[in-house]
């Protein structure tokens, strides 16, 4: 009978509770050409207790691995001595750190070992075979963008990418990297890989909002306009068209509201989400500071406005370097028509043009021309 070689590429703890002496680990690992992330709650006990357990769990999920509960499938965990020491100090650090946070009552809430990876030395790496190396860059790359190391994800998933090019998943996480850190153009050819494997509204929506933000709308309104031709997802493709309309400055509720007809909840749903505030082009744009939107908003003080945006409630630009913040009167205006058209939050906005100057207004003084006396 075959045996099936099953590699542990990693655990992370993304969890405790010192009220439920338990942990939470995510784990992964490849078997027979199958990619599998797991989660797993243990109970606080001795290492060697947790280290079997979390084992006999992984060799459980590999049986099923393909979909299917094969009679008389077997496993063969790879270097398992290494994995259970590896596994065993991981153990030990995480209890270490859990009872003296438990006993400070969790005022110390730092984490320092959060997680093993089983190959990051170098001599058990260079062993390992190429469909096996291909597996642990995926990982990693994944395990990174759990975190938002976005960067770091980029690096390790186009590593995978040199065994297996056209692989849909690596690409398509690829792509949502790119995506992440605004490099739109890099996004388009993995999107383009994961649209021909996977040919999905989803993977034809993700390619649509790159183009949407390259600002290539004439290409996006064709792609939702053929999601609506080839999938019954119609409120993907007018959410689209409306994020299109817009950016353009056109009429986008008329999209807003045929979703709303059918499924407002879906709707709500997408605006709180998905919806995005940025306007394309700059003649649109009316640019505020925090003083001048706050009074348009009605607030006492900007400190009240700029703790909203910093909590990501409100659109906004915030420049780091610099260390400001600007509004844009258009994009706030949006932000309330939302809010108050679809009840997004069962509040309702209203606007105090009244307190701005008639230059906040975009109100220009006649300047008086003096007459000209003939001589």
């Amino acid at each position: 009978m075959e045996q099936y070689k099953l590699h542990i590429l990693s655990v992370y703890l993304k969890k405790w509770s010192y009220t439920e002496n338990k942990l939470t680990l995510n784990y992964s690992f490849c078997i027979d050409e199958n990619y599998l992330r797991k989660h797993r709650d243990l109970k606080f006990a001795k290492a060697t207790n947790m280290v079997n357990e979390i084992l006999a769990q992984a060799i459980k999920d590999s049986k099923y691995s393909n979909g299917n509960n094969e009679k008389g499938f077997q496993s063969k965990l790879v270097n398992e001595g290494e994995v259970r020491k590896k596994l065993n100090d991981f153990f030990l650090k995480i209890s270490k750190e859990f009872n003296q946070n438990k006993k400070s009552h969790g005022k110390s809430r730092m984490i320092s070992s959060r997680s093993v990876d089983f190959y990051y030395n170098d001599t058990e790496y260079e062993l390992l075979e190429d469909g096996i190396k291909f597996y642990v860059h995926l990982n990693r790359g994944l395990n990174k963008m759990n975190g938002d190391l976005w960067s770091n994800a980029i690096s390790d998933l186009k590593q995978a990418l040199k065994f297996e090019p056209d692989n849909v998943l690596v690409n398509k996480h690829l792509a949502l990297a790119y995506n992440k850190l605004g490099q739109f153009s890099d996004a388009i050819i993995p999107l383009k890989i994961y649209v021909d494997s996977e040919h999905s509204a989803e993977s034809l929506n993700t390619l649509a909002i790159a183009y949407i933000n390259l600002e290539e709308f004439n290409r996006a309104d064709v792609i939702y306009k053929q999601i609506a031709d080839e999938f019954d997802d119609k409120a993907t493709a007018l959410f689209g068209r409306a994020q299109i309309a817009y950016k353009q400055g056109n009429d986008y509720l008329k999209y807003l509201d045929e979703i709303n007809k059918s499924t407002p909840s879906k709707l709500v749903d997408k605006l709180k989400n998905n919806w995005e505030y940025r306007l394309a082009n700059e003649e649109l744009q009316t640019s505020w500071n925090a003083s001048t939107a706050s009074r348009y908003l009605g607030f006492e003080r900007p400190f009240d406005l700029t703790k909203k945006a910093f909590n990501r409630e409100i659109p906004c630009y915030f420049n780091a370097d610099k260390g400001t913040i600007h509004f844009v009167k258009e994009e706030i205006d949006c932000w309330i028509v939302l809010r108050n058209r679809y009840n997004l939050d069962g509040s309702k906005y209203k606007v105090f043009a009244n307190r701005l100057t008639p230059e906040e207004r975009g109100i220009k003084r006649k300047k008086k021309q003096s007459a000209k006396i003939a001589s």
